[in-house]
């Protein structure tokens, strides 16, 4: 099966570093793919894609380097499946709050007697190879986002679970659960202690600890926190900021 170099990556306790693609645009996927990123992750959450559009921008991932990953908009097995059936090489699942949230997710991903994932990858089989049933346990990727006060508290308990191998933290929706608002440059120090709470039940599981940043320069004090997974804006916000600052330097 093919290999999953950000998976390697985080297994060797080395930085992987990626982006969201949230524009339904398999063109602008591909460049995403090939600028350089260690993973692409497709957003299906809080973008436009969805199931219908999916498996374009995967295939047009596939033609890059990045490791495509796809961010699903619930816990729920018709779109955790959908997506792995089609391609993708790790599914990141938003709100995750318990063990038993997290066990579920599991159930989607893995075959029988692990699981209870239908068999049917006909694109995941073309991306990945023959081989696929025995070694996807070992290629895909399986993170849960803690984004919630209830996830830190629970976050040692979600990350003990066998088959979990990273998590995400949403500083926004962080955020809000701990009652300040969104979109702030500065997090309150609730909001960072929270943070720390969950990147020290990654390393105490043996799991790989990850995070949304919202700018290039706040990527390495997070990799020097000890994050691993880290994902540096969406294709949107670059395109706007690099457009605005394109037009700041022109006189006119």
């Amino acid at each position: 099966m093919r290999p999953n170099l950000t998976k390697r990556l985080l297994a060797a306790g080395k930085p992987a570093i990626g982006l969201f693609c949230t524009t339904a645009s398999s063109l602008a996927a591909e460049a995403l793919g090939h600028a350089g990123y260690d993973f692409v992750t497709v957003d299906m959450q809080h973008s436009e894609n969805d199931l219908g559009n999916l498996q374009g921008i995967l295939q047009a991932l596939s033609s890059t380097p990045a490791t495509p990953l796809v961010r699903v908009p619930a816990n729920m097995a018709v779109y955790i499946q959908r997506s792995l059936d089609m391609g993708a090489y790790g599914v990141m699942v938003p709100l995750v709050n318990t063990r038993e949230e997290a066990e579920a997710i599991l159930q989607s991903v893995r075959y029988a007697p692990a699981g209870a994932r239908s068999w049917g990858p006909v694109r995941g089989m073309l991306y990945g190879g023959s081989d696929y049933f025995a070694k996807s346990p070992e290629e895909l990727l399986t993170i849960v986002m803690l984004e919630t006060a209830e996830s830190a508290r629970n976050a040692k308990e979600i990350l003990s679970t066998p088959g979990i191998d990273a998590c995400f933290i949403g500083p926004n929706d962080l955020c809000i659960t701990l009652g300040f608002p969104s979109g702030l440059v500065e997090l309150p120090a609730p909001v960072e202690e929270a943070i720390e709470t969950i990147l020290k039940a990654a390393q105490a599981t043996g799991k790989a600890a990850g995070i949304q940043v919202f700018s290039a320069e706040a990527a390495n004090p997070r990799i020097a926190q000890g994050f691993r997974f880290v994902s540096v804006m969406s294709d949107i916000v670059m395109m706007r900021q690099t457009a605005a600052q394109t037009l700041k330097t022109i006189k006119r």
